[in-house]
């Protein structure tokens, strides 16, 4: 009887050691993915902010646009 009761819980711990392994291993694989995600996401963001850097410093020389030299609207 003694026997099969230290058998049961060596079973348990053998499942709960099992499940916590396979747990670490799952975070550690979602931790690597969020990070590979997180430099993507990072870069597209500072391209994104470069980007509308640029246009709106382009959008200044573009006759018409706000901040722009006014179109001639008399004789020149």
């Amino acid at each position: 009887m003694k026997n099969q009761s230290t058998m049961n819980v060596s079973l348990v711990l053998t499942l709960m050691v099992c499940t916590l392994m396979s747990g670490l291993v799952t975070l550690q694989i979602i931790w690597a993915y969020a990070q590979g995600n997180l430099s993507q996401v990072l870069n597209q963001t500072g391209n994104q902010t470069g980007n509308q850097t640029v246009n709106q410093s382009l959008s200044s020389a573009i006759p018409g646009q706000q901040g722009g030299t006014p179109p001639k609207t008399g004789p020149s």
